[in-house]
């Protein structure tokens, strides 16, 4: 007569799944898998920040600063108009155009 077990459990792979520490990888497994889901769904909190970042970094790189004398506010405050939280958009492109300053 057959072991007894889970039905869902190939008999093959019944003698490994005795070890606890194939059990303890396994459940890190599926809580590593979760996580990775969960981060590429999720909509982050701070991701109008590093929008604003960048854009602030790439218009110093390609000399917005230098040739339209204008002032890193302004122009933040500018770009920041249509975003969808121009606040925090506009702080990261302050931070951005600092930062590719220096």
């Amino acid at each position: 007569m057959d072991q007894a077990g889970p039905r869902w459990v190939p008999t093959r792979l019944r003698p490994g799944l005795r070890k606890p520490w194939v059990k303890a990888l396994l459940v890190v497994a599926v809580f590593a898998a979760l996580a990775g889901i969960f981060m590429l769904v999720s909509e982050r909190k701070d991701s109008s920040y590093w929008a604003g970042y960048a854009d602030g970094q790439r218009w110093v790189h390609e000399g917005g600063y230098q040739a339209h004398e204008q002032s890193i506010t302004a122009y933040c405050r500018g770009t920041a108009g249509g975003q969808q939280n121009p606040g925090k958009f506009e702080h990261g492109c302050i931070d951005g155009a600092h930062n590719a300053m220096k």
